[in-house]
Parts: structure tokens; C-alpha cells; sequence
């Protein structure tokens, strides 16, 4: 072909681009591995509902610069080694950036790949100081941490005369540093824990801890762990005719779903505002509004916490000029301060990673709603 023809057909091509219909955007690809099959699985899923509801909103305005969100995710059964193998195949299917992990053993797993793959985990339902401190690279966190939690719940405990505080524990690390957070909370007011007891990781298998805390006798029982192994605690004790007061951290805000009426009155402190009034700040009545359109208009904390980190991935998004990479998402929430994702406000920075402090106490009623 002739030089003068080649040029022409170039030409032609290029009025032809010009004139075609614009196309749709690629999506942006965010990836997620939780627990979809285990003993936290409804608690997961629940939280991947605000997640979507979020996004699927989103995307309905038009996305991010006519882009959508699409979240990518993948079952691990609660087992860190899953968690990895699936970290791995997300990272490899070159998601953008992981959202919304649980446990912590399984973000702990996957600290090394997120690290060598530069690229942003985004939030998780670890409140592990091992995860905060000394400061991760690569994780961004919502939540407050676990000792946050445990802080505000001896305080309240220590208000109202109740000193005699007892354990049971998840038998992994993030239950040994709830424990740690707990003891120097009391040894802080002067006081010891009267019994610590483990729950093998993954199970209900309680026995032990019942009898350990029934033969201790305390005024209240912390469980530090899931809410299917808090509901068998809670069960065996009652049976052996005790009823301490009991508390949980938000990790097990759903006890009531495994636990139903006898889950009344039992303590549990959350980590994100009260999703259930109309008179709550910005961002709870976006959530109402958008929760309100699905199938399943039921509020809960974990969808809360889960939409939240939803808004706060596509703020960022919006902060960031295309082409998106995995570094400028990163730099990006680095430079966030006291960022406004609508009356709840998270923090980071090149040494921090903290996110939220925000920790509020609630009272689990009959119905399985939450009194303040």
C-alpha cells in the first residue's frame, strides 16, 4: 500500500473515532475477601450489604466520573491461609484496592502481599493494636480499636460500681490483645480480672470457659470474640444458674440473631453512629434513604460500618485525578485529615493509620434493637 493511502485510511480512522458514540468507562475494581460461610459469615454479608448499597447508589448517579465501582469478592471461611490465597488472586486480577477484610488473623496474613503489591487495604473489622501500633504501611482503618472499645466498657462498668470483670477470650491474637487491653484497663483503676478464659478460634466450643467463669463468680463477663461463640457463653452460663452482666465488643453487635430474646440487656460497644434514628447526622440518614430502597430495609451497625467505608473509598476516588493507581489511592488517604465522610470524620496521615476513635456504649433490647 501507498504511503499517500496509508495516511489517508489514518485519516479516516481518526474522523471515525471522533464521530463514534463515546463508550462506557472501565470499571473501577475493588476487592474484598471475608467470611461468607463461617461462623461470622452473617455478619459479613451484612456488612457487604451497606458496602453495595453504597456503591450500587453510586453508580446509579453516574459512578465516578461516569466510572463504576465494582466490588470483587471472595469466600474465606474465616481461615487467614484462604484469606491469602484469595488476597493474592484479587491482586493479581489487578484490583484497585481491598476493602472491608474481617478478622485478624486474616488481615494479619495478608499485611506482606498488601505491602509487596503496594496497594491500600481499606478498611476491616480488626480493631488489633498489632495492626495500628506500631504504624502498618498499606492498611487504612475506620473502626476505633479494640482498646478503644474495652476502654469506654471497664470505664462505664468501673461508673457504676461493677469491678468484679471476668474474660473469655477468641484464641488467636486478636483476642489475646483485647485481653492485654483489657487487663491494663482495670490494673489502670486499681483492679484485676478475676478469670480469663479461651474459646478456640472458629468454634462454640465454650465449655471450659463456662466453667471457669461460673467457679469465679464475676458482676460482669467481657467476651472478646464473634457473636456465635458469645451466644453459646452466654447460654452455658445461664444454665449454671449465673447472670452476670454481660458485654461484647461491636464484633459481636448481631449476638441477637444468634441468641434471640435471652440476648436482652447484654452490653455491646459499637464503633460507628447509631444507625436507627432519622435524627442522626448526615451520613445515617443517606444510609436510611439508601438501605430503605432494597429488599432488605433492616438497619444495623454493621451495615453502617460497611457503608462508611464504602463513602470513604469514593471520597477518596473523587480526590484523585485519573488515571487511578494503587499509589495514588494510597497518597491520597495519607493526605485525608479529619476528613468528613458526613458527621463521622476518620484520619490518617504517613505514620497513621488510625482512622476513627468513635466509640459509643449500647444495650441490647428484646427485639434485638439497641437502646442508648
Amino acid at each position: 500500500m501507498k504511503s499517500s493511502t496509508v495516511a489517508r485510511a489514518g485519516r479516516l480512522l481518526a474522523i471515525a473515532a471522533c464521530l463514534a458514540p463515546t463508550l462506557s468507562f472501565a470499571d473501577i475494581v475493588l476487592g474484598h475477601s471475608g467470611d461468607l460461610s463461617g461462623t461470622s459469615a452473617a455478619l459479613t454479608k451484612d456488612y457487604l450489604r451497606g458496602m453495595n448499597a453504597y456503591f450500587d447508589d453510586l453508580n446509579k448517579k453516574g459512578g465516578v466520573r461516569g466510572e463504576k465501582i465494582k466490588l470483587v469478592s471472595r469466600d474465606d471461611g474465616f481461615n487467614p491461609d484462604k484469606t491469602a490465597e484469595n488476597t493474592k488472586a484479587l491482586i493479581e486480577q489487578n484490583v484497585l484496592a481491598l476493602v472491608g477484610y474481617r478478622g485478624t488473623a486474616n488481615v494479619q496474613k495478608i499485611v506482606p502481599l498488601v505491602q509487596a503489591a503496594g496497594i491500600a487495604e481499606i478498611g476491616n473489622t480488626s480493631g488489633a493494636k498489632s495492626l495500628r501500633d506500631p504504624y502498618v504501611p498499606g492498611l487504612f482503618h475506620v473502626r476505633a480499636s479494640t482498646t478503644d472499645e474495652i476502654e469506654a466498657t471497664v470505664n462505664h462498668a468501673w461508673t457504676i460500681g461493677v469491678t468484679r470483670i471476668a474474660a473469655a477470650y477468641q484464641d488467636d491474637a486478636f483476642g489475646k490483645e483485647g485481653l492485654d487491653a483489657l487487663n491494663a484497663a482495670i490494673q489502670k483503676r486499681g483492679g484485676k480480672a478475676v478469670a480469663a478464659a479461651p474459646v478456640p478460634r472458629g468454634t462454640v466450643d465454650v465449655d471450659k470457659a463456662v466453667e471457669a467463669l461460673a467457679a469465679a463468680d464475676p458482676q460482669a463477663v467481657l467476651f472478646i470474640g464473634q457473636s456465635k461463640p458469645a451466644a453459646a457463653l452466654v447460654k452455658g452460663l445461664r444454665a449454671k444458674g449465673k447472670r452476670p452482666q454481660f458485654m461484647v465488643l461491636s464484633v459481636a453487635s448481631g449476638l441477637h440473631a444468634d441468641l434471640g430474646e435471652d440476648a436482652a440487656g447484654v452490653i455491646v460497644s459499637q464503633v460507628v453512629p447509631y444507625p436507627f434514628t432519622e435524627l442522626g447526622t448526615p451520613v445515617v440518614r443517606d444510609y436510611q434513604k439508601i438501605i430503605g430502597q432494597l429488599d432488605d430495609k433492616k438497619y444495623s451497625y454493621n451495615s453502617m460500618e460497611g457503608f462508611l467505608n464504602a463513602k470513604l473509598v469514593a471520597q477518596a476516588l473523587q480526590k484523585i485525578q485519573p488515571p487511578y493507581t494503587r499509589a495514588k489511592v494510597i497518597s491520597t488517604l495519607e493526605a485525608m485529615n479529619n476528613e468528613d465522610l458526613g458527621g463521622f470524620a476518620v484520619s490518617y496521615g504517613k505514620q497513621s493509620n488510625l482512622g476513627s476513635r468513635f466509640v459509643a456504649l449500647t444495650m441490647i433490647r428484646k427485639d434485638g434493637s439497641f437502646a442508648r
